[in-house]
Formats: C-alpha cells, sequence, structure tokens
C-alpha cells in the first residue's frame, strides 16, 4: 500500500495517483535508491568478518565434540560404556552453561 503524501489515503501499490485527491504518488524504492551513495552500496554487500566471539564459540563447540568423540572411541574400544552415560550429558550441561 502506498500513502498519499497529501491527503494520507491509502492505495493500491499498482495506483499511479491517488483516489482521494489525485495527487501523484511516489514511490519509496527510487527515492532510497538514490539517496544511497555508491559507498554504501558496496558496504552493504561487502562480507564482515568481525564477529569473533562467534567463530571462537564455534571453536570450542569443536573442541567439545572431538572430546566427546575421544571419549567414544577410548571407551567403547576398552568395552566400559558407563562413564559415557555420566560424560555425555555433563558436556551437554557444559555447552548449555556457555551458551553454545
Amino acid at each position: 500500500m502506498i500513502t498519499c503524501t497529501k491527503c494520507g489515503q491509502k492505495n493500491n501499490n499498482a495506483a499511479k495517483a491517488c483516489s482521494k485527491c489525485g495527487h501523484k504518488l511516489q514511490s519509496g524504492r527510487k527515492r532510497l535508491e538514490s539517496e544511497i551513495s555508491q559507498q554504501e552500496r558496496r558496504e552493504m554487500f561487502h562480507l564482515k568478518l568481525e564477529k569473533n566471539k562467534r567463530f571462537s564459540k564455534h571453536g570450542e563447540a569443536w573442541v567439545y565434540a572431538l572430546f566427546l568423540l575421544g571419549a567414544v572411541i577410548f571407551f567403547t574400544y576398552n568395552q566400559v560404556y558407563w562413564p559415557l552415560y555420566a560424560l555425555t550429558p555433563a558436556i551437554a550441561l557444559l555447552a548449555w552453561f556457555r551458551k553454545i
């Protein structure tokens, strides 16, 4: 819906003029495109990898997963399974408390 800037009447998106006062309707898209500078356009599509905390959390999650995988392999090789029943929820709780 396009709102008329003169009288405030809501009109269809395809309308060229206001149905109430006849004022020419303007699309906000053209105005927005003209206001955005060339530098802002480049920055809009530039991938920023400044979220180091996010990537460090992923690394920490991989450490937990690899530790758990190593424990599963070790205890399965030795055919002792009971430590896995305690270790798996402990690692899950650790990851949950660390908000990973």
